[in-house]
């Protein structure tokens, strides 16, 4: 843990002045914004007035440009990303970022991240292989593939796991159909259903008969193991993949106990399923995915908004319910229409929502609103994923560049100790992830969703390598070593370290008092004042927030 001097008083300012006041790209084409983004913004601020509720002002450019790079990548943005953003006067440079980020990798690897999540969740399964899948589903969002079709293909997935990657998700709960039930109906149709497992839902309409109506699709599916398959993980090391074939057999029921009878396919309308048995799952996802289906669309566009809004119409976002109504029912339906109405185009719904005067409101309330957390007068603070902490931090640290350069020292000959230290690289970035999303809690590893500034995760962000690491300045290859070798005056080392960790400029007040720590600073080495002021900008609350 840091010692420094006077990182004491240094750190109290921080934290109390930083209120929230508060990647690889393609060139993107220039695209209109949304019609539907008008309705949006509409609907919403009819509501406002109805409810007689007075809207934020307008987000500033640093804390949109933040904002949005945390919700399409998953990480802040670079210094040279906010200079070069707020330098630009053109009065469409939010909407051009919005469609240059939708097309970067970085967008594509977030996302592809997510997805991945929702579909098996961060741990997976011993046996369903998580970058096969992880390829597939990159694959299906640069090919912006229709939501319908994407989920079509997950639920009807079948074949070998090394020729098709959606195989992943079935083989995840292929040994229970009543967990795959449960999983599918949450995802796709927004609907907790696991209640009725074991007895009917106590304040829905959904009964026994109801699940394991839906249960009995997927009975019959059959996995057979296969011969090992070469394969190549995240880390570039060779290893063996068990290979799976997943099939269906002509299985009709489910046995029940609780209701000690046989269940056949059927739809939550109450239909039964008469076709072939062979072909039941397509049938399924097929009535899940219908445009008649309420659910399926607004399931996903109750998820996105939530992703990108900090609250969704329908808490939690697989709640939907008689008991639990959206809090703006008439936009959620609108939305979802929207949605179909364009071919189930998420890029579409996405732009829609981030083209928004609603989306790109500040976080900073009035005395009108500062009570409001159902009607989107404001941006809602959201705390960072795991995922968004993690990348956000190792970009802040300049981790891979640090480690790079204690590797240069190598000579080219010794070509496989580099490699070995690359893939250790990889190795190191993924143990730092799992410290971050799981933690030792009462003998048990619970997943962490978000960083809540809890405890163990402060301790670890005090302590860690990763951070000490990076706020060395006599380590060549550290931020604070980089920043003090390339500007010389004061403020502007104090302007680039925030830049880098918080995405804007400070403020008069923190230049003023900075300046004045500068003065009275008690160390023999002057340069341990920058790191305790990046050290103390990378422990505060607003580089821990999406805001």
């Amino acid at each position: 843990m840091k010692t420094y001097l006077g990182v004491s008083s240094l750190f109290l300012f921080v934290f109390t002045c930083l209120t929230l006041s508060c990647t690889k790209t393609s060139v993107a084409p220039i695209r209109q914004i949304p019609s539907s983004t008008k309705h949006l913004d509409r609907y919403i601020n009819a509501t406002l007035k109805r409810k007689g509720i007075q809207p934020s002002k307008r987000s500033d450019d640093a804390e949109f440009l933040r904002r949005v790079y945390l919700d399409l990548t998953g990480k802040i943005p670079t210094p040279d990303e906010v200079l070069d953003f707020l330098k630009d006067g053109s009065s469409n440079k939010r909407q051009r970022k919005i469609e240059q980020l939708l097309i970067s990798d970085a967008y594509f690897d977030y996302w592809t991240e997510l997805w991945i999540n929702w579909l098996i969740g961060r741990r997976g399964d011993r046996d369903s292989h998580r970058v096969g899948l992880t390829l597939w589903v990159r694959e299906e969002l640069t090919n912006n593939i229709p939501y319908n079709r994407f989920v079509q293909e997950l639920i009807t997935a079948d074949g070998e796991l090394r020729n098709n990657g959606a195989v992943n998700y079935i083989l995840r709960y292929r040994h229970s159909p009543p967990s795959l039930t449960s999983h599918a109906s949450r995802l796709f149709l927004g609907l907790p259903m696991q209640c009725a497992e074991c007895h009917d839902h106590k304040t829905e309409i959904w009964t026994q008969a109801d699940y394991y109506g839906i249960a009995a699709f997927f009975t019959g599916i059959k996995s057979e193991r296969k011969k090992y398959i070469d394969g190549i993980d995240m880390i570039g090391n060779k290893m063996k993949i068990r290979n799976y074939l997943i099939t269906d057999k002509p299985e009709e029921t489910i046995w029940v106990e609780s209701l000690g009878t046989q269940v056949h396919p059927r739809f939550l309308d109450g239909t039964e399923y008469k076709g072939s048995l062979l072909k039941k799952r397509g049938a399924l996802a097929q009535w899940m995915t219908d445009k008649s289906n309420p659910y399926f669309s607004q399931a996903i566009v109750n998820r996105i908004w939530k992703h990108f809004m900090g609250r969704a119409f329908v808490e939690p976002v697989d709640g939907f319910g008689e008991e639990n109504q959206p809090t703006n029912p008439e936009l959620l339906k609108w939305l979802a229409n929207d949605f179909v109405i364009h071919g189930y185009d998420l890029q579409h719904l996405m732009r829609t929502i981030l083209n928004s005067e609603t989306y790109q409101r500040t976080s900073q309330t009035i005395e009108s609103n500062k009570n409001d957390q159902l009607y989107y007068s404001h941006a809602y603070v959201k705390p960072l994923s795991a995922e968004q902490f993690f990348s956000s931090l190792l970009q802040a640290t300049g981790f891979e560049r640090l480690q790079q350069v204690r590797m240069e020292g190598m000579k080219k000959k010794n070509r496989k100790k580099r490699q070995d230290l690359l893939r250790q690289l990889e190795r190191m970035k993924r143990e730092h992830l799992k410290k971050f999303i799981f933690l030792l809690d009462n003998g048990e590893m619970e997943e962490i969703e978000a960083f809540n500034g809890t405890i163990p995760q402060a301790l670890m962000m005090i302590n860690g390598n990763m951070v000490n690491d990076s706020t060395n300045h006599e380590e060549l290859g550290s931020f604070i070593n980089y920043v003090l070798g390339k500007w010389r005056e004061p403020m502007e080392r104090m302007e680039y370290i925030y830049l880098n960790v918080l995405s804007r400029l400070p403020t008069a007040k923190e230049k003023t008092y900075f300046r004045r720590y500068l003065e009275r600073n008690l160390y023999s080495d002057k340069d341990l004042a920058y790191e305790d002021l990046y050290w103390v900008l990378l422990n505060s609350v607003e580089f821990s927030l999406n805001h």
